[in-house]
């Protein structure tokens, strides 16, 4: 059942994360900000946070969007989902993935768990399943902008564990840059979709109402 501890959904605060002034400051100039927050267990993992303008159900839409991630995320080659299942407060998703990295090829299965009522997505391994790491979980949530209402404030944090020894420094080194390009990449997609459906609605015109003589 995993050797990692999983993430719960709800906000950040839930498990201890609060952003600093510094970190608020570096947000407000458009930065994508990385931290450290401290799991069970005493190890660390990363957490990246970026505000993006553009609505929550947008980004929603992105992150949700597993068929599509071989064209959204770079290293994806395949994501194929092979079983959902609907609650009332929350959808399940099981997809395999097939990734690759400085030339290696990996092949894993995750169980997402999105409740759109808190906002939140988490996710771990298919247990059930054969996966080429030993465990992973992570966590998706995104908020409403404290201050603009055209924008959300999207924090993202994962944990994997390698088969095999990993150095720490190279450890740490690769789930930062995971961690960092996953929320741009949503930043990306979710700018680039609100774009056109923006870009649809302004080309939506009223028919003109007639021209009545005097």
């Amino acid at each position: 059942q995993g050797v990692l501890p999983k993430f719960k959904a709800g906000p950040p605060a839930s498990f201890g994360f609060k952003l600093s002034g510094s970190q608020l400051r570096s947000l407000e100039q458009g930065e994508n900000v990385l931290a450290t927050i401290q799991n069970k267990g005493g190890e660390g993992s990363c957490i990246a946070v970026l505000d993006i303008p553009c609505p929550k159900r947008v980004v929603w839409e992105r992150i949700t969007d597993y068929k599509r991630y071989p064209k959204m995320v770079s290293g994806v080659l395949n994501c194929d989902t092979y079983k959902e299942q609907n609650y009332p407060n929350k959808k399940k998703n099981w997809s395999r993935y097939v990734v690759s990295a400085v030339g290696i090829k990996k092949e894993y299965f995750v169980e997402h768990t999105y409740e759109p009522y808190k906002s939140c997505m988490t996710f771990c391994l298919d247990y059930s399943r054969q996966s080429d790491f030993d465990d992973s979980v992570g966590y998706w949530y995104v908020a409403d902008h404290p201050k603009d209402k055209d924008k959300c404030r999207v924090f993202y944090s994962c944990r994997l564990k390698l088969r095999g020894w990993v150095p720490g420094p190279v450890k740490t080194y690769l789930m930062k840059t995971a961690v960092k390009q996953a929320t741009l990449w949503v930043d990306k997609e979710s700018r680039a979709q609100h774009e056109r459906e923006s870009g649809s609605a302004s080309r939506i015109r009223l028919p003109s109402m007639p021209s009545w003589g005097k």
